[in-house]
């Protein structure tokens, strides 16, 4: 993943580039957690090889899979969110996927494989300074 810091302000936004191969919402927690993001706003458009959808479930408060094998999608759109949660950074997203013969799926974005290109924007809205109160 490359990574491009487009705005240091108070509120940073950067430029994520996943490269093939890479899993998008693991890696954008990881880089969360890594630049000490508190809360921020995210949306992306590329393509997934693999990906896995869900719905949410208002019994259960989890997401029930939704059943979709494509070996290659398109992103026509993904946003949401990265919060935290136990101080661990939580990534929620949904998305829009594109089939090849142009019919979508979405729903929220529990993985997704990159291929061949992802290419997220991340706004930051808050920054995350530990246990330090200012």
């Amino acid at each position: 993943m490359d990574v491009t810091l487009k705005n240091e302000g108070e509120h940073r936004t950067f430029v994520l580039v996943f490269q093939p191969g890479e899993e998008v919402i693991k890696t954008l927690g990881e880089f969360a957690q890594q630049e000490e993001i508190e809360t921020a706003s995210f949306n992306a458009i590329g393509g997934f090889e693999g990906f896995t959808l869900g719905f949410y479930n208002l019994e259960t408060g989890g997401f029930d899979e939704i059943p979709f094998h494509e070996d290659q999608v398109e992103v026509l759109s993904l946003s949401g969110e990265i919060t935290r949660v136990n101080d661990v950074p939580n990534v929620h997203g949904h998305t829009v996927l594109g089939r090849r013969d142009g019919t979508t799926r979405g729903g929220h974005l529990l993985s997704g494989i990159t291929r061949p290109i992802l290419i997220v924007n991340v706004e930051e809205l808050a920054h995350h300074h530990g246990h330090s109160h200012h």
